[in-house]
């Protein structure tokens, strides 16, 4: 069985609330409690978590420590700008100066911090940043000051990798930079080499996006800096456990994940309202395994033939393979 660099994000270990059930479906769970339930599943080795929420001024030296006690490393480490409410109308792009570098300012202190907890990544998600009716925002305004704050945010540390994660709406009815399109055309213009793509698989499947595009139109610039691992039914960021409803987009993305030669980690964030969310991490992680063994069932250059003789009869046939069928 195939070894992968698997990390899971903190936020959905405790408590997930929905808009009905507020104080979510089981107990909460302390911050070092979920560094301890996430190391406890056989597979993860890294967390993923928020400045200034989850991790505090307070509390990240310590957790730092309990990382290293259990063996854990720190992936992704990103500044909770969505959280606050003086930024409802913007993070990175609101009109008020002094709210946006309150925003920047944030995302600076939050990389003095990911340098003590040795983050591979630090995650930049619009969220916010977006709007809800017509003539509500300044669109050629609203990029320029995306672009100023990213170059500004990733020219603070140039040695600290910050990615983009895209996602077309929620919490906004719209949300800048929707698809892997808009975001490499900001990336490719802010050209920075630390700055790159954190590929969310949901945020991709809900604009009806072909993971393995987006994965080369990615790769193809050396910008795919992370991932993050889930599936959905294409109408809502579900965060489902992955493979359980687009097996075969999923199949297709960890076989072009090796062809460009991908080695990151497989980021987990997954939303387990009522399931326990240690089994679903850890089925997850076994889908991600059972998918490269459905992979390896056939040749490798069989697949890459069809690429060539656009041959669909024996795409099927070496699909059903995969299955197992004849």
């Amino acid at each position: 069985m195939r070894d992968l660099k698997v990390s899971c994000g903190i936020w959905f270990l405790g408590a997930t609330s929905d808009r009905f059930v507020k104080q979510g479906y089981r107990p909460d769970l302390s911050i070092p409690d979920r560094f301890m339930l996430a190391a406890s599943v056989e597979g993860v080795g890294g967390l993923e978590m928020h400045y200034p929420t989850e991790v505090t001024d307070a509390n990240y030296r310590d957790l730092k420590s309990l990382a290293n006690d259990l063996g854990m490393e720190i992936v992704q480490f990103c500044p909770h700008l969505w959280v606050d409410p003086k930024f409802k109308f913007g993070q990175f792009t609101n009109s008020d100066p002094k709210l946006r570098q309150q925003a920047l300012d944030l995302a600076k202190r939050t990389t003095d911090i990911a340098q003590h907890m040795e983050a591979h990544v630090m995650v930049y998600w619009p969220a916010q940043d977006g709007y809800d009716y017509p003539f509500q925002i300044d669109h050629r305004k609203a990029l320029d000051w995306l672009v100023e704050n990213l170059a500004a945010w990733c020219d603070y540390n140039p040695q600290q990798k910050v990615v983009v994660e895209y996602k077309a709406w929620e919490p906004r009815s719209r949300i800048l930079l929707p698809t892997i399109g808009h975001c490499m055309t900001i990336v490719n213009e802010i050209n920075r080499p630390n700055f790159g793509v954190n590929i969310d698989m949901g945020h991709a499947f809900i604009m009806k996006e072909n993971l393995a595009e987006s994965i080369a139109l990615c790769s193809r610039y050396g910008k795919l800096f992370h991932t993050h691992w889930n599936d959905n039914w294409k109408l809502f960021d579900d965060d489902l456990i992955v493979g359980t409803v687009n097996l075969w987009e999923t199949l297709e993305a960890l076989f072009w994940l090796d062809e460009w030669g991908y080695d990151g980690w497989f980021g987990l964030d997954l939303f387990p309202y009522r399931e326990d969310p240690a089994q679903v991490v850890n089925e997850t992680i076994r889908n991600l395994k059972f998918g490269y063994e459905l992979l390896d069932r056939v040749p490798r250059d069989e697949l890459r033939a069809c690429m060539h003789s656009y041959d669909a009869i024996r795409i099927s046939q070496l699909m059903r393979q995969m299955l197992g069928g004849s």
